[in-house]
């Protein structure tokens, strides 16, 4: 039988040249030797190389794990036709007969197709003698482990560790290789052995095969060690265990265990194994040919045992970097600073451990510096009585290239305004010539490496993660930042584990000039130009609390450590720019969540390394792109559940545009490809509304296949020419004109926002079905935490509108003169539109007040930015509205989000969200005709409010100030909960989804 010995080789050169003199040394036996060396760092090729030249020696310069290194051995071997393949590890010494014994069950038996040896350790216990999977939750165990010699009665093992272990080529041609998931080791020989037996192959022990295994070499009880087996060990149970197993018996004893380590601070390396089992269940199903609902049902099981393995866990047991100050130097450098103690020397294949079986990435390394006995330093909480668990370290990653003002002003703002907080200072200087590398070397608490070369920004910030230690959480953080608040940190921590599923938070950035620069990012994807949301408005307290978002810049990145166990580092095809949205879409993919919190701002001057080193940004902006679209486009693509035209106006100054904009912007984030067609004319008769979220749903087709959506006045129903026409309107009176009501008919359904707009709808004559479809207000800009800037210290009112009859301009003017005299400390603030240009609101007013009464403001037809409004509100004591009529009410609406108590009129579509809870509605004394210049109205009724009922509160909210701010606190909080564009479309896309 002719054979191939494949010998996996990674920093084994203590190892390697015993095991190859006793293996050379086998007799009556015909076989080739390869060696399979793959990231080493100690010189075992070169040993291999000059002391072993009948042996083949494969070299590749990244470490491969102990599958992959195995496979591109076993390919060459079948490529030759041999009969056989054994794999032997590294750190062993074969016996006199060995590799006979161990070939000899595969030529005396057709039937078995892999074949064990025995393992001794050094002292000549035994250390393998074949293992079984210890059910029900299937960890590994060796048969035979410790004793003195075989037992009679050794069990028939369920799989045979690959140490030492010889497989059939006929088998291994039928069943494949070894399955490289199993990264960097374990467990990958009991799947190809389960893989075996299932296929018909039996696997026999060879007594009489025996070795020495240095255990000693790859034994490890770290942290990271801990989290490959369970990793591995779920890759297993889902790849092999039927389906009814894994849902039933196996996981409730991964529960409970889960609940048991918990309890003693050590389910973390759980969590991310059930994290990592995400990410594999959709190609393992694919592998089984399970159902849909069978992947589900085992997403859903793991999803429930990682985020309660998150949050049941009562004590961590962490440690720092274990080390005080250190540097670690590259290349060159590093031989030029020899003798120095503080300094580690680190490659492309730094911080690799020497001597493990199965081999890491760089991503997976112990840090350099980092020692074993150094995790008593979180021992004092393992006997602490205290329920509160400790601080998860931060290690902050900062990336230097020149610029040493802005490196020096960010890292002393990081110390200024850094409090309770465990967190430690890891600079990775990519060649600095400007004396950066100088002060960095000058600072006790920065932790260094230094490289002579610019490695760019993705491989700069992996080189700094790989250094950090797997309990420590990163954050990733510009060198042209400054951090301008306390607590900064602190709060992105508590952000980051205020969810299982969360595993990236990011913060607001603001410009030097006070603009805001980001609150998430978002990739249209048509252009995938990406696009910071917020970026270039004036901070004035927009974005508050903790949202989801698609992105977080790099800039200021906060990574959970289960995420980066789940997911490792930065993807180095990237050499600078769209990483950061790569490994955000790669965090979602792997189910964790991306959030940006309003509750911690940073500065960030942006692009400071391209401009201080005159670096080609838009080259490789251009080459960072491209990769993003080959390595995303498809998912982008893919990325919709469903598609509708939308048809209706977005730039327009009115509220069917700003509601519209606000809906189809949150239909998308929701999964909905939404195509825009301009409702009165084509896409080009309205302007960009500058929001490519918007804008690029304008380019999309308009296809008539789909249901569409005329969102306007119900009198342009006839332009919709979907395949299900959806017609989406509301009007302000008691009835609708005959000519809505018609158009309304020829529907396959109408939309409302209220309940009261479908009960006119419907006694107007609407036969169609009528679905209430609510409108909005965008948290983000409408809230009680918005800057204002009140006008005069007065109590002031505010009213917004336009100066039309249904909006009562004078019955408010008129109120408020009759409730306030001029020695009263109030004011009357009017943002008003007028689009008729023979009406001169400044005389109408003088005529109305005759120069008496106390002060009124007017800021007629002033330009306001939308995401400003809140501001204008916050400028405010009280909201007031005396409308005749309103078809939602998005002012009123607006106000009350902002924490204002409002006074409104409540009658008609206002009544839907406001009531004597959350504000101050204004009663009516009938219907009147609605006399307007709009012929919408002719022949309709609206409201007549008030005006003595207006009187009293207007001067109630005045005389009890703290009961109306008590009463605005209610009904922001109401609004909230209630009245978002969230809850507005999710009530589209049950519509959607029923049609």
């Amino acid at each position: 039988m002719n054979a191939v010995v494949v010998v996996p080789l990674h920093n084994g050169a203590a190892h390697i040249a015993v095991c190859l003199h006793t293996l050379l040394a086998q007799r009556d036996v015909t076989f080739d030797t390869i060696v399979v060396e793959n990231g080493s760092t100690d010189g075992g090729a070169e040993i291999v190389a000059r002391g072993f030249p009948q042996v083949e020696l494969l070299r590749f310069t990244e470490p491969l794990g102990f599958a992959g290194a195995c496979n591109r051995g076993i390919a060459l071997a079948l490529e030759r036709g041999v009969d056989a393949v054994v794999l032997l590890n590294q750190d062993t010494e074969v016996d006199p007969g060995f590799l006979g014994a161990l070939l000899r069950p595969l030529e005396n038996d057709r039937a078995i197709g892999v074949t064990g040896a025995v393992a001794r350790f050094p002292d000549g216990r035994i250390q393998h003698a074949g293992a079984e999977l210890v059910q029900p939750a299937g960890y590994g165990r060796n048969l035979a482990y410790g004793a003195a010699e075989l037992p009679h009665d050794l069990p028939v093992p369920d799989y045979l560790a690959f140490v030492a272990a010889a497989m059939r080529g006929s088998m291994l041609r039928t069943i494949g290789t070894l399955d490289e998931g199993f990264n960097p080791a374990y467990f990958e020989d009991a799947d190809l052995c389960l893989r075996a037996v299932a296929d018909g192959w039996r696997l026999n022990l060879a007594h009489d095969a025996t070795l020495v295994h240095h255990e000693g070499a790859v034994a490890n009880t770290s942290y990271r060690h801990a989290a490959v087996i369970e990793r591995n060990r779920l890759r297993l149970a889902l790849k092999h265990r039927a389906v009814d197993d894994l849902t039933g018996l196996f996981y409730d004893a991964e529960r409970a265990q889960m609940l048991r380590r918990a309890l003693e601070g050590s389910a973390q390396v759980l969590r991310q194994a059930y994290g990592r089992a995400l990410i594999d269940l959709p190609d393992i199903a694919v592998q089984r040919d399970m159902s849909a609902k069978e992947q589900e049902q085992l997403a859903t099981l793991l999803a429930s045992l990682r985020d309660e393995a998150g949050t049941r866990e009562r004590v961590s047991r962490v440690w720092g970097l274990g080390i005080g100050k250190w540097e670690i130097e590259t290349g060159d450098t590093a031989n030029r600073r020899h003798g120095e103690p503080e300094t580690r020397r680190t490659g492309d294949t730094a911080n690799r451990r020497h001597g493990e079986r199965g081999t890491r990435r760089a991503g997976n390394a112990e840090p350099a510096g980092w020692r074993e006995e150094e995790r008593g330093k979180g021992e004092e909480w393992n006997n602490s009585t205290c329920n509160v668990p400790p601080s998860i370290p931060v290690t902050i990653i900062i990336l230097t290239w020149n610029g040493l003002e802005y490196t020096r002003r960010c890292i002393e703002s990081i110390r200024v305004h850094t409090r309770d907080v465990d967190y430690h200072l890891l600079v990775v200087d990519n060649g600095s010539s400007d004396g950066t590398l100088e002060w960095l070397r000058e600072q006790q608490d920065i932790t260094l490496i230094a490289n002579e070369r610019n490695l760019g920004f993705t491989r700069g910030n992996n080189q700094g993660m790989a250094a950090v230690p797997p309990e420590h959480d990163i954050l990733l953080l510009n060198n042209d930042t400054v951090i301008l608040h306390d607590g900064w940190l602190g709060h992105l921590r508590d952000v980051a584990h205020s969810h299982p599923r969360i595993g990236i938070a990011g913060c607001l950035l603001l410009h030097s000039n006070g603009l805001l620069q980001h609150a998430g990012t978002y990739m249209p994807g048509d252009s995938f130009w990406g696009h910071q949301i917020g970026g270039g408005e004036t901070y004035i307290g927009q974005y508050p609390g903790v949202r989801d978002v698609e992105g977080i810049t790099g800039a200021c990145m906060y990574i959970r450590n289960d995420l980066r166990a789940a997911i490792g580092g930065l993807d180095e095809a990237y050499v600078s720019y769209f990483e950061d949205t790569d490994y955000c879409l790669r965090a979602r993919q792997a189910g964790f969540r991306v959030v940006c919190t309003g509750g911690a701002r940073v500065m960030h001057h942006e692009n400071t390394s391209s401009r201080v080193n005159n670096a080609a940004w838009r080259a490789l902006w251009d080459v960072g792109r491209e990769t993003f679209i080959q390595r995303w486009g498809a998912y982008y693509r893919q990325k919709y559940n469903r598609a509708v035209v939308w048809h209706s106006l977005v730039a327009a100054p009115s509220g069917y545009a700003t509601s519209s904009r606000e809906l189809v912007v949150e239909l998308d984030r929701r999964g909905i490809d939404v195509r825009l067609a301009c409702i009165f004319g084509t896409d080009y008769t309205e302007p960009l509304t500058r929001d490519p979220r918007v804008d690029q749903m304008r380019n999309r087709p308009k296809d008539n296949r789909l249901p569409q959506v005329v969102y306007s006045q119900a009198d342009a129903f006839i332009k919709n020419s979907g395949s299900y026409r959806i017609g989406y309107t509301m009007l302000e009176a008691d009835r609708l004109p005959d000519e809505w009501v018609y158009q309304a008919n020829q529907m396959d359904e109408v939309w409302t926002p209220t309940h009261w707009g479908a009960d006119v709808f419907r006694a107007s004559g609407v036969r169609r079905p009528i679905h209430v479809v609510p409108l909005g207000i965008n948290p983000d800009y409408f809230h009680p935490g918005i800057t204002g800037h009140k006008p005069a210290n007065r109590y002031v009112f505010l009213s917004v509108f336009e100066w039309i009859e249904r909006k009562a301009p004078e019955l408010l003017i008129r109120a408020y003169l009759r409730s306030f005299r001029r020695g009263d400390d109030v004011v009357l603030l009017l943002k008003t539109f007028n689009h008729d240009p023979g009406f001169d609101i400044a005389r109408h007013i003088s005529e109305l007040t005759r120069g008496e009464g106390p002060p009124i403001i007017v800021l007629p037809n002033q330009k306001l930015a939308a995401y400003q409004l809140g501001s204008l509100y916050r400028s405010a004591d009280c909201f007031v509205l005396p409308t005749r009529g309103e078809g939602w009410g998005m002012p009123t609406l607006e106000a009350m989000a902002c924490g204002l108590p409002v006074i409104s009129t409540g009658w008609g579509a206002q009544s839907e969200f406001l009531h004597s809870g959350v504000g101050y509605p204004l009663q009516i004394r009938g219907l009147i005709p609605a006399d307007a210049r709009s012929p919408y109205y002719r022949g309709l009724r609206w409201a007549d409010p008030d005006i003595d009922h207006l009187c009293a509160l207007m001067r109630h909210v005045y005389e009890h100030p703290a009961e109306a701010r008590a009463v605005g606190e209610r009904a922001a909080a109401e609004a909230q909960v209630r009245w978002t564009w969230a809850h507005a479309t999710q009530r589209i896309i049950d519509r959607l989804e029923a049609i």
